[in-house]
């Protein structure tokens, strides 16, 4: 749950890289003596910074927690004296984004890859995750603000795996050090915390448990990534289904929401290879993020309903290429309308870009296999909406990007309705697209573009002369 946030609140952190300040006299270092300062131009294990849980009084859990941390060899570890507390007024997903504002600040301030943030609640602890630089929300086991680790009151050791195993899963896809050295912790990591896998800890409530095996997931998917293959995704798949068996959407909309869409984005994923089943795998994540919007409510988990139905359209994109069915994508068309209600240009006009980008792009497609031009007329008008927000000055790849867009759909109204007006809007697009991508080294897409400006001028020549 939560995870199409960072899109929102961390639209650029994730494209560039910053040498870490000097840390100031709030920070300890907890491990990672093998490392070098952090102030040096060196570069170390992932950097890791632990705040002091909310309500612990006397700091206890937390430094249970940050003890747990420096028996992890590969991780530079930091514990603060700061909290990051939620403010109560507001739904959840305010209270979580202040908290998240406040966490980039000490992060940036401190040169963190990560910060573990949360609060001490009824038999326990809850941790929260909070990345540098986060994964795109759509690849498995990317870590949102919605998810979280649930650890009980002075935890044992059978613990300190399952903890290694969500810092190594938050941090590694991304960090932009030794990846290979993350996988050889993680590896080991989830082996010892198997015992969560096959079997059930006595007095571990089903929520919780349900919540440690998504954190395990997620570390199976992150180990994918980091070269573990498809072995480790199909493994990711079948803890996240253990985790779905432990709870029901009426009980725990929250706990189950995050299992959910975990799992469907490791469908996708398998979807997306080439063996036999990737159709089926596809169809299958299709259902998993269907059965999120029709389970979640807008108004109480509207970002969590509103992802549910990009991803479902965008997945319905994909099975229409593949079987050529115009009903896939007048499909993908209409979860694409729902969530654009909650996308909106006047409260997130970045975000809302981004959306109606793919919008356009579902449009164009099913233009392009129906009669009668509404729909591409449509999907032309929304790509003129989206360079409203995506000036070229200010966001020159964005820019790039729907202007290529508005350029096919253009050239392929043109191509329908005759209108050289249309023709020379293409060719503007694709001109300018092409410099755009030149210039940032782009070469391959820039010579797609160029055909495609090559296939404009003809048209142009040909109905001029």
């Amino acid at each position: 749950m939560f995870r199409g946030l960072f899109s929102i609140i961390l639209p650029s952190f994730s494209a560039r890289r910053r040498k870490p300040k000097r840390r100031g006299p709030a920070m300890e270092r907890v491990s990672g003596a093998n490392f070098a300062p952090s102030d040096a131009d060196v570069v170390g294990g992932p950097k890791v910074l632990l705040a002091d849980l909310a309500g612990d009084r006397g700091g206890g859990e937390t430094g249970r927690i940050s003890d747990a941390l420096s028996q992890c060899g590969c991780l530079e570890a930091f514990r603060s004296n700061q909290v990051l507390k939620m403010n109560k007024t507001g739904d959840l997903v305010q209270q979580l984004l202040g908290a998240a504002d406040q966490g980039r600040q000490l992060m940036h301030a401190q040169g963190a890859d990560l910060l573990i943030w949360g609060e001490v609640v009824e038999g326990g602890s809850r941790l929260r995750f909070l990345p540098f630089a986060p994964s795109a929300d759509s690849l498995p086991g990317a870590v949102g603000l919605g998810d979280a680790l649930e650890l009980p009151f002075q935890f044992g050791e059978d613990y300190v795996p399952v903890l290694h195993a969500g810092v190594l899963a938050a941090v590694g896809p991304t960090f932009k050090g030794s990846r290979g050295r993350i996988a050889e912790f993680l590896g080991p990591a989830l082996q010892a915390a198997r015992g969560f896998i096959e079997g059930e800890p006595p007095d571990l409530p089903p929520a919780r448990h349900a919540a440690i095996l998504t954190t395990l997931g997620n570390a199976f998917a992150a180990h994918s990534r980091l070269g573990g293959g498809g072995k480790k995704l199909g493994n990711a798949g079948a803890v996240y289904r253990m985790a779905l068996k432990k709870i029901s959407a009426e009980q725990e909309p929250e706990v189950w929401a995050v299992a959910q869409s975990h799992f469907a984005a490791v469908l996708k994923a398998q979807g997306e290879g080439k063996d036999e089943d990737a159709t089926e795998h596809m169809k299958r994540a299709a259902i998993a993020y269907q059965q999120i919007t029709e389970t979640l409510s807008r108004v109480a988990h509207p970002y969590d309903w509103a992802l549910a139905h990009i991803n479902h359209g965008l997945v319905l994109y994909r099975l229409s290429a593949r079987s050529g069915r115009a009903a896939y994508l007048q499909e993908a068309s209409k979860s694409f309308e729902e969530a654009l209600t909650v996308y909106t240009k006047e409260a997130l006009p970045g975000r809302w870009a981004e959306v109606t980008n793919q919008y356009g792009v579902i449009l164009l497609a099913m233009g392009e296999q129906v009669t009668g031009n509404a729909t591409l007329e449509q999907a032309v008008k929304r790509f003129r909406q989206v360079l409203e927000i995506r000036k070229r000055d200010r966001a020159p790849l964005l820019w790039a990007q729907t202007a290529n867009n508005l350029g096919a759909a253009c050239f392929s109204l043109a191509k329908r309705n005759a209108e050289a007006a249309l023709l020379r809007e293409a060719s503007a697009c694709f001109e300018g697209a092409v410099e755009i991508y030149e210039n940032s080294g782009g070469k391959k897409k820039a010579e797609v573009i160029r055909n495609n400006l090559h296939r404009v001028e003809r048209l142009l020549s040909a109905r001029s002369g």
